[in-house]
């Protein structure tokens, strides 16, 4: 699980340098974009799909403890982070030529800012699921998926697309002997490996993005599959150690890349000319991953956490029972055969 994170994080950060990049340069090779098309269909999708497969063992917990877990640990942070985010655009405005106003923190409720919008899908994805928990998983991502098809307003098409793979997440651990033995099979295999390979095909054959859209999803789970063969592969390896590290890390890194990256944009626009598109990409990348390797570091060794989740005193760590359940049985099962 944490491998998987720390892959779907790093998908995220190298987007997001290359968003950063393009808005400050006309210059960034076109085939750097097209790579970050490519992932298009899966980033996103496998971010939402994993915190789908840690919501048996919080559902289990009851409404009332599941609710404060949610709470503490999406919704506080959510609320915390989108006014320091605002208050810095609205303080930055100056000198990164973006206007912004204090009237934005007003919005933060029902209007998420930035890259934030992901935890406040998420708290919403988790109130709509303890309101159906006796509906099957499959029925809410079918009806999901049927309302991003027929809604296209404020951004409700990818909410609905998201829930789908939310809920996908949650029957993938409901139903782990039958997808164990479905990624034990070659046959299936070959199929994910092809739909993966169907990602780059569709950009650079179609020449369309299909992000969100509904065509899509054959691609998503595709590489869905994929990704959990290939982490069950290298999870436990010393090569997949950054990933792991990031993945037990996620939330922090999620908050705070973005920050950076805006932080080192402003920084980098005075001292790469504007026809240098390629450096200030590869600098805002690697700015990016280590920003965001420091500041975890700091975070703990400081005991920032509270900056993330809100204190409980307790002695049981949920989140640590929450990722050693939720997935467990799913990883073991494609580690050991793997191993075989």
């Amino acid at each position: 699980m944490d491998t998987l994170r720390g892959m779907a994080i790093v998908l995220v950060i190298f987007d997001h340098a290359l968003y950063h990049a393009t808005l400050s340069s006309d210059s960034v090779p076109d085939w750097i974009a097209i790579l970050s098309l490519i992932f298009n269909p899966l980033r996103m999708p496998l971010m939402v799909f994993l915190s789908g497969m840690l919501l048996g063992p919080s559902l289990r917990k009851g409404a009332l403890d599941y609710l404060s877990g949610k709470t503490r640990n999406i919704l506080y942070p959510y609320l915390l982070w989108s006014t320091v985010y605002v208050s810095l655009w609205v303080i930055a405005a100056p000198f990164s030529g973006t206007p912004h106003s204090w009237s934005e923190l007003l919005m933060i409720p029902y209007a998420p800012q930035g890259h934030m919008w992901f935890l406040h899908n998420l708290f919403l994805f988790y109130l709509i699921v303890l309101a159906f928990q006796r509906v099957s998983r499959l029925v809410i991502a079918a009806v999901a998926l049927a309302a991003s098809g027929l809604v296209d307003f404020w951004y409700l098409d990818r909410f609905f697309f998201l829930l789908a793979f939310f809920a996908l997440g949650d029957y993938a651990v409901q139903r782990e002997d039958l997808i164990s033995r479905l990624l034990a099979d070659r046959r299936v295999v070959a199929v994910m490996t092809a739909l993966t390979i169907g990602m780059p095909a569709t950009v650079l054959l179609l020449e369309t993005d299909l992000r969100y859209r509904i065509p899509s999803v054959p691609l998503a789970v595709g590489g869905i599959g994929v990704m959990i063969l290939l982490a069950g592969r290298i999870g436990d390896k010393p090569s997949a150690a950054l990933f792991r590290h990031i993945g037990r890390n996620s939330l922090p890194a999620y908050i705070l890349h973005w920050i950076i990256l805006a932080i080192a944009v402003v920084v980098l626009r005075m001292a790469v000319p504007e026809d240098q598109g390629m450096v200030l990409f590869a600098l805002l990348t690697a700015i990016g991953f280590a920003g965001t390797l420091v500041a975890i570091e700091v975070i703990n060794r400081l005991g920032l956490h509270w900056l993330f989740s809100w204190p409980k005193r307790t002695r049981k760590n949920p989140r640590n029972a929450e990722r050693r359940d939720g997935s467990a049985h799913l990883m073991r099962g494609v580690h050991l055969r793997n191993a075989k």
